[in-house]
């Protein structure tokens, strides 16, 4: 299998879920470069909600400046709810309240634009269960962007996948541990680790040991590997891992993970799709 090819599903980005907004944005064009096939059982790809830039910009700041001393995780979905309340509040009394299905470029940047990492993770991941899928499936497309946006910049031609799939994998070993937590970020870990290794050898190059230390991301990249030379939906998924019993790799069952790598982390199953 060939990592370097655009139909090669392991290799590319899972696709952001879509809100049910019928008008995204039009500059939403980047994302389609990230963009895959839904699998089995994953929701139809409507839209793509994508913040302006410099409401962009502040996200990436807001990431990047994450320091020690950070609110517990409750907290973080508290605050959350009550800071797109309180937008929701302000887009109505300007006359234009929130509306999802015909939500403008203006009411995504206000609701949205304010909230950090892990704020769009406690909605995405509907974390205390206040959350409506509309903000969940917001919250998961701009947090996909934001990812997207990181391994663009490192490959601006198009033309060196494995600098694209190793500033994937820099991404995401940057946000938080709660995030790091959820089954969706251990296949995005492993599928952008996979893509590297694919594309490097596929080059003529070794690639540099990126392993995790995580088990269960060890599990995934090991079972993509023994995988690597059937069909791509055997590999990947192209939609938002709640589960890993949802993935075709683990479709009988999730293998146990072996005694010597510890034990695993909890892997929450994140319904954003019910």
């Amino acid at each position: 299998m060939n990592a370097m090819e655009p139909s090669v599903g392991a290799a590319r980005q899972p696709a952001p879920l879509s809100t049910t907004t019928s008008s995204a944005p039009k500059h939403a064009a980047e994302a389609k470069e990230a963009t895959v096939g839904s699998p089995d059982g994953a929701r139809d790809t409507a839209a793509v909600v994508t913040l302006s830039e410099t409401a962009q910009a502040s996200l990436v700041t807001q990431t990047t400046t994450q320091t020690a001393g950070k609110k517990d995780f409750a907290t973080v979905a508290k605050d959350a709810r009550a800071a797109i309340d309180a937008k929701y509040a302000e887009l109505a009394a300007n006359g234009k309240p929130m509306d999802y299905m015909h939500a403008t470029q203006e009411s995504w940047d206000t609701v949205y634009g304010g909230l950090d990492r892990r704020a769009l993770f406690a909605i995405a991941s509907n974390s205390d269960g206040s959350f409506s899928k509309d903000e969940q499936d917001t919250a998961q497309s701009i947090m996909s962007q934001q990812q997207g946006r990181a391994m663009m910049t490192a490959d601006p031609t198009g033309n060196d996948h494995a600098a694209r799939f190793r500033a994937g994998v820099a991404f995401l070993e940057g946000v938080g541990d709660e995030e790091k937590g959820s089954a969706n970020w251990a296949v995005q870990r492993a599928a952008n680790q996979f893509g590297y290794e694919q594309s490097m050898r596929s080059s003529g190059r070794e690639p540099d040991d990126l392993d995790s230390e995580n088990p269960v991301v060890a599990m995934i990249k090991g079972a993509m590997d023994r995988l690597k030379d059937k069909s791509p939906e055997s590999v990947a998924t192209g939609g938002y891992v709640k589960d890993l019993k949802d993935m075709p790799l683990f479709r009988d069952g999730v293998p146990a993970v072996a005694a010597s790598a510890g034990t695993p982390p909890q892997i929450r199953a994140l319904d954003i799709r019910a």
